[in-house]
Protein backbone atom coordinates (compact mmCIF):
# COMPACT_ATOMS: atom_id res chain seq x y z
CA UNK A 1 0.00 0.00 0.00
CA UNK A 2 1.34 3.40 -0.98
CA UNK A 3 1.74 6.22 1.52
CA UNK A 4 -0.85 9.02 1.19
CA UNK A 5 1.87 11.56 0.33
CA UNK A 6 2.94 9.43 -2.64
CA UNK A 7 -0.67 9.15 -3.79
CA UNK A 8 -1.11 12.94 -3.54
CA UNK A 9 2.02 13.45 -5.65
CA UNK A 10 0.64 11.11 -8.32
CA UNK A 11 -2.60 13.12 -8.32
CA UNK A 12 -0.80 16.44 -8.60
CA UNK A 13 1.35 15.04 -11.41
CA UNK A 14 -1.72 13.95 -13.35
CA UNK A 15 -3.38 17.36 -12.92
CA UNK A 16 -0.21 19.17 -14.05
CA UNK A 17 0.01 16.85 -17.05
CA UNK A 18 -3.64 17.48 -17.96
CA UNK A 19 -3.46 21.26 -17.63
CA UNK A 20 -0.28 21.37 -19.72
CA UNK A 21 -1.96 19.12 -22.32
CA UNK A 22 -4.87 21.59 -22.48
CA UNK A 23 -2.46 24.46 -23.16
CA UNK A 24 -2.30 26.04 -19.71
CA UNK A 25 0.76 27.13 -17.83
CA UNK A 26 0.73 25.50 -14.41
CA UNK A 27 2.43 26.98 -11.38
CA UNK A 28 2.65 25.22 -8.04
CA UNK A 29 2.23 27.59 -5.11
CA UNK A 30 3.26 27.77 -1.48
CA UNK A 31 1.41 25.49 0.89
CA UNK A 32 0.01 28.44 2.85
CA UNK A 33 -1.80 29.85 -0.20
CA UNK A 34 -4.92 27.76 0.41
CA UNK A 35 -4.67 25.81 -2.86
CA UNK A 36 -2.13 23.64 -4.69
CA UNK A 37 -1.52 25.48 -7.94
CA UNK A 38 -2.45 28.07 -10.51
CA UNK A 39 -3.47 27.07 -13.99
CA UNK A 40 -3.26 29.99 -16.40
CA UNK A 41 -4.72 29.74 -19.89
CA UNK A 42 -3.60 31.78 -22.88
CA UNK A 43 -6.90 33.69 -22.92
CA UNK A 44 -6.32 35.00 -19.41
CA UNK A 45 -8.48 32.52 -17.52
CA UNK A 46 -6.96 31.53 -14.19
CA UNK A 47 -7.92 28.52 -12.13
CA UNK A 48 -6.83 28.21 -8.53
CA UNK A 49 -6.62 24.45 -8.23
CA UNK A 50 -7.01 22.29 -5.14
CA UNK A 51 -6.17 18.66 -5.91
CA UNK A 52 -7.88 15.83 -4.05
CA UNK A 53 -6.57 12.37 -4.92
CA UNK A 54 -8.89 9.48 -4.16
CA UNK A 55 -7.70 5.90 -4.24
CA UNK A 56 -10.10 3.85 -2.18
CA UNK A 57 -13.24 5.84 -1.72
CA UNK A 58 -15.05 9.04 -2.38
CA UNK A 59 -17.27 9.53 0.63
CA UNK A 60 -15.84 12.84 1.90
CA UNK A 61 -13.10 15.45 1.63
CA UNK A 62 -11.63 17.94 4.07
CA UNK A 63 -10.76 21.55 3.38
CA UNK A 64 -8.12 22.64 5.89
CA UNK A 65 -7.14 26.09 6.99
CA UNK A 66 -8.61 29.56 7.04
CA UNK A 67 -7.09 30.55 3.68
CA UNK A 68 -8.35 27.47 1.86
CA UNK A 69 -11.87 27.84 3.24
CA UNK A 70 -11.84 31.56 2.48
CA UNK A 71 -10.79 30.94 -1.14
CA UNK A 72 -13.25 28.09 -1.62
CA UNK A 73 -16.26 30.10 -0.55
CA UNK A 74 -15.34 33.56 -1.76
CA UNK A 75 -13.25 33.25 -4.94
CA UNK A 76 -14.94 32.36 -8.21
CA UNK A 77 -11.79 30.92 -9.80
CA UNK A 78 -11.29 28.24 -7.11
CA UNK A 79 -11.53 24.77 -8.66
CA UNK A 80 -11.30 21.35 -7.02
CA UNK A 81 -9.76 18.66 -9.21
CA UNK A 82 -10.50 15.12 -8.09
CA UNK A 83 -8.05 12.48 -9.27
CA UNK A 84 -9.31 8.93 -9.20
CA UNK A 85 -6.49 6.40 -8.81
CA UNK A 86 -5.87 3.84 -10.34
CA UNK A 87 -8.32 4.84 -13.10
CA UNK A 88 -6.26 7.95 -14.01
CA UNK A 89 -9.41 10.04 -14.21
CA UNK A 90 -9.43 13.76 -13.40
CA UNK A 91 -12.74 15.42 -12.57
CA UNK A 92 -12.64 19.24 -12.74
CA UNK A 93 -15.25 20.90 -10.53
CA UNK A 94 -16.10 24.48 -9.70
CA UNK A 95 -15.28 24.48 -5.99
CA UNK A 96 -18.20 26.31 -4.41
CA UNK A 97 -20.86 24.93 -6.75
CA UNK A 98 -19.60 21.39 -6.10
CA UNK A 99 -19.65 21.87 -2.32
CA UNK A 100 -23.12 23.45 -2.48
CA UNK A 101 -24.44 20.43 -4.39
CA UNK A 102 -22.77 17.94 -2.05
CA UNK A 103 -24.07 19.65 1.08
CA UNK A 104 -27.39 20.44 -0.56
CA UNK A 105 -26.89 24.11 0.25
CA UNK A 106 -29.30 26.36 -1.55
CA UNK A 107 -28.32 29.62 -3.19
CA UNK A 108 -29.41 31.53 -0.08
CA UNK A 109 -26.36 33.57 0.81
CA UNK A 110 -27.14 33.90 4.52
CA UNK A 111 -24.75 31.07 5.38
CA UNK A 112 -22.07 32.75 3.26
CA UNK A 113 -22.49 35.98 5.21
CA UNK A 114 -22.27 34.07 8.49
CA UNK A 115 -19.22 32.16 7.26
CA UNK A 116 -17.52 35.38 6.14
CA UNK A 117 -18.16 36.91 9.58
CA UNK A 118 -16.71 33.79 11.22
CA UNK A 119 -13.62 33.96 9.01
CA UNK A 120 -13.08 37.64 9.87
CA UNK A 121 -13.47 36.87 13.59
CA UNK A 122 -10.99 33.98 13.41
CA UNK A 123 -8.42 36.08 11.53
CA UNK A 124 -8.86 38.94 13.99
CA UNK A 125 -8.55 36.66 17.05
CA UNK A 126 -5.48 34.95 15.59
CA UNK A 127 -3.79 38.26 14.89
CA UNK A 128 -4.55 39.77 18.30
CA UNK A 129 -3.67 36.74 20.40
CA UNK A 130 -0.98 35.03 18.29
CA UNK A 131 -3.02 31.85 18.61
CA UNK A 132 -2.75 29.52 15.66
CA UNK A 133 -6.31 28.53 15.01
CA UNK A 134 -6.82 25.72 12.54
CA UNK A 135 -10.18 25.59 10.85
CA UNK A 136 -11.25 22.45 9.00
CA UNK A 137 -14.41 21.68 7.08
CA UNK A 138 -15.37 18.07 6.40
CA UNK A 139 -17.61 17.73 3.38
CA UNK A 140 -19.53 14.45 3.36
CA UNK A 141 -20.47 13.42 -0.16
CA UNK A 142 -24.17 12.98 -0.69
CA UNK A 143 -23.34 11.89 -4.24
CA UNK A 144 -20.12 9.95 -4.84
CA UNK A 145 -17.94 10.50 -7.89
CA UNK A 146 -20.33 8.75 -10.25
CA UNK A 147 -18.06 9.13 -13.26
CA UNK A 148 -19.86 6.59 -15.47
CA UNK A 149 -23.30 7.99 -14.61
CA UNK A 150 -22.18 11.57 -15.25
CA UNK A 151 -20.60 10.68 -18.58
CA UNK A 152 -23.75 8.83 -19.63
CA UNK A 153 -25.81 11.83 -18.43
CA UNK A 154 -27.77 9.72 -15.95
CA UNK A 155 -27.03 12.25 -13.21
CA UNK A 156 -28.66 15.63 -13.82
CA UNK A 157 -28.32 19.01 -12.17
CA UNK A 158 -24.55 18.94 -11.73
CA UNK A 159 -23.62 20.82 -14.92
CA UNK A 160 -22.46 23.95 -13.06
CA UNK A 161 -20.52 21.91 -10.51
CA UNK A 162 -18.78 19.20 -12.53
CA UNK A 163 -17.33 20.90 -15.58
CA UNK A 164 -15.18 18.28 -17.28
CA UNK A 165 -13.85 14.77 -16.87
CA UNK A 166 -10.63 13.55 -18.45
CA UNK A 167 -9.05 10.11 -18.58
CA UNK A 168 -5.42 9.27 -19.26
CA UNK A 169 -4.90 6.16 -21.36
CA UNK A 170 -1.37 6.97 -22.56
CA UNK A 171 -2.87 10.26 -23.80
CA UNK A 172 -5.57 12.53 -22.40
CA UNK A 173 -9.13 11.94 -23.58
CA UNK A 174 -12.00 14.19 -22.54
CA UNK A 175 -14.90 11.95 -21.59
CA UNK A 176 -17.29 14.63 -20.32
CA UNK A 177 -17.83 18.36 -20.78
CA UNK A 178 -20.85 20.05 -19.20
CA UNK A 179 -23.26 21.83 -21.52
CA UNK A 180 -22.92 25.13 -19.66
CA UNK A 181 -19.13 25.14 -19.87
CA UNK A 182 -17.61 27.95 -21.93
CA UNK A 183 -14.80 26.65 -24.09
CA UNK A 184 -11.36 27.90 -23.22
Amino acid sequence: MEHSNAIEKIGMGLVCSLETFKGAKIELVKRLSGFNGLSVYKYGQVRKIEVKTMQRGDKWIAINGVRAIDKLFFEQDYWIYFVLIPENIVIATKGLQFIQKQLKLNNNIEYLTELKDLMIDIKHLSKETSLKLTLKINVPFSTPMLTKQIVEKQVVGWENAIIEIWENKSTWIQIYNSLTYEEI
